[in-house]
């Protein structure tokens, strides 16, 4: 099987980026699996690398993605070299170091010069510097695309999001139908054109405690999320709930599923540390190229110490990769469909109860709950 070539944009210079690059690059089975292409600084790795005490490692300077040497570790140095490098510090330097190459990095897989981008960790504020409030709104506006997810991948659960980086006070301004319906329709595509899951099981999460129970603790879920989630239903989609958060993790009912929605940043982006810690990853859903993060941070605390895990940076590559061949297989299918006669036709998911399609428990109770 042909050989990708990954994008790898190097993040926030002072922060924890160029540490994990140059220990997942530092592997010699890497260019066995993907050629990578850095968009970033030799000299400022070179510095990390210094600071690590790194002697086998090195780059292969590039002018274009082209150039790549698929047996190197390939690098196109596309920042100033007079950029300062203050380790754990986020100055206006290191948020437009950041940014450039996240901007070269996406100008090469736009225009398919590189099959895939990974990103390396930078700060949220980063994106200030392009008058946006985020990754989702950046990316957004760069590809044009209107609905699009940050979705969480882990090897125990995935989880996406209604709202993700928004303040607290205007949650409740993107909790509407139409947004969650569209969430979802977002969340089964990427599960069945990114991950091959035929059928997929959304379980879809609650915003009030004990689901608003008998209007005492608020009316959003009879007026909002059942309905839309019965929107979703009538469309196909076995979306299911709502669930409170606290039960469906506390007793792992999200194995149940192939993945949870939930309507705000803490309410996934907790539990999903919780379980999987620091190695998830990052996916972009709902774009038409395959970019990929890491969960955690640019973790200022520990730059120089050599204390980071590229373990988060090498699953983003590996779910690129996977992501990426799915999506050809997936065009090949349905370039040439074959015929398909539906065994359970006669059954209709609309008609199961939550029991019979995912056997999760919905015996959710007004008392308080250990």
């Amino acid at each position: 099987m042909e050989k990708l070539r990954i994008g790898i944009a190097h993040g926030d210079v002072n922060g924890i980026g160029y540490e994990l690059i140059i220990k997942m690059l530092s592997d010699n089975k890497i260019c066995e699996l993907f050629t990578p292409v850095l968009f970033g600084s030799s000299k400022i790795a070179a510095y990390y690398r210094k600071s690590m005490k790194v002697d086998n490692f090195s780059l292969n300077n590039i002018q274009k993605p082209q150039d790549a040497n698929k047996k190197r570790c390939n690098v196109i140095n596309c920042i100033n070299d007079e950029v300062k490098v203050e380790p754990g510090v986020e100055t206006k330097e290191s948020d437009e170091a950041a940014m450039t190459a996240l901007r070269q990095g996406l100008d090469a897989v736009s225009s398919r010069k590189v099959d895939v981008l990974v990103a390396a960790p930078q700060r949220v504020s980063s994106y200030c510097v392009e008058g946006t409030s985020g990754c989702q709104d950046y990316l957004s506006k760069y590809f044009d695309v209107n609905n699009i997810m940050p979705f969480l991948i882990g090897e125990k659960v995935k989880i996406g999001f209604v709202s993700c980086y928004t303040p607290f006070n205007k949650i409740m301004q993107e909790i509407t139908r139409e947004n969650i319906v569209n969430k979802i329709k977002i969340m089964e595509y990427s599960l069945i054109n990114d991950f091959m899951i035929e059928k997929p099981r959304i379980a879809v999460l609650s915003l009030n405690p004990y689901i608003g129970k008998g209007h005492k603790f608020g009316n959003e879920e009879y007026d909002v999320i059942i309905p839309s989630i019965e929107s979703a239903r009538e469309l196909g989609i076995m979306a299911l709930g709502p669930y409170n958060a606290d039960q469906i993790f506390k007793n792992m009912d999200y194995s149940k599923f192939d993945a949870v929605l939930a309507l705000y940043h803490d309410q996934g982006m907790i539990p999903f540390k919780s379980i999987e810690g620091n190695r998830g990853v990052m996916l972009m859903a709902g774009l038409p190229y395959v970019i990929t993060t890491t969960v955690h941070g640019t973790a200022y605390d520990i730059v120089t110490q050599n204390k980071g895990d590229e373990t988060a940076l090498r699953n983003a590559a590996y779910v690129a990769i996977d992501v990426y061949r799915n999506r050809q297989i997936n065009k090949e299918i349905n370039a040439n469909p074959l015929s398909h006669y539906d065994v359970s036709s006669n059954t209709n998911e609309t008609d199961l109860n939550v029991e019979q399609i995912a056997g999760v428990r919905d015996d959710y109770v007004e008392e308080d709950t250990l």
